[in-house]
């Protein structure tokens, strides 16, 4: 009895090891718990992603290799233009007949910077910008962009910047003069 008892539990214990194992293999949904964890996807929603073949609609250069400076324009009918700085997309935004034909001003559905500490995309007017820090872009003095107006003055404190402006203050003067300067910018 004794040994007929023992092949008995070893039966049972087979039994269970292969269910165990089969319930894994078979539904492994069900018995594994999903640790991954999930990015928020609103920004992915926003910002079309870029590809190493995309330029800068303005200047031409090649957006890919500037991630931290894309803007981006998005436009009713799908489609977009990414650019390599603020510079450029100022002034494709203030001028997009002259870059593109066929597309004008009433055509931009949404308007894309990314916040220079957070390196994550927000909306264009909602954004305060930095000009004139010690901060060089690819092209350049550039408008820096932030998500709040307390995070550009430690910004403009710490990098010496000259201003903080909001997007509407942006004007084809002020991007020449960003444009023009060498070492230090001048805005009066």
């Amino acid at each position: 009895m004794d040994r007929n008892y023992r092949n008995q539990i070893k039966i049972l214990i087979i039994s269970c090891i292969t269910l165990v194992f089969a319930a894994l293999v078979i539904a492994p949904d069900t018995w594994c718990l999903d640790l991954s964890r999930k990015k928020k996807s609103a920004q992915r929603k926003l910002y079309i992603p870029v590809t190493k073949k995309d330029r800068c609609a303005v200047c031409g250069m090649f957006v890919h290799p500037y991630q931290k400076w894309i803007t981006q324009v998005q436009f009713k009918d799908g489609s977009h233009y990414s650019f390599d700085g603020m510079k450029c997309m100022c002034r494709f935004v203030i001028n997009p007949e002259k870059y593109e034909a066929g597309k004008n001003k009433q055509d931009i559905k949404l308007i894309l910077v990314r916040d220079y500490y957070k390196l994550k995309f927000i909306k264009h007017d909602t954004a305060f910008y930095v000009v004139g820090s010690d901060v060089i872009g690819p092209m350049g003095h550039e408008l820096i962009p932030f998500d709040s107006e307390k995070k550009a003055a430690v910004f403009m404190t710490d990098h010496n910047g000259l201003k903080i402006l909001q997007f509407k203050h942006v004007n084809p003067e002020l991007l020449d003069k960003l444009d023009n300067a060498k070492k230090t910018l001048y805005l009066e």
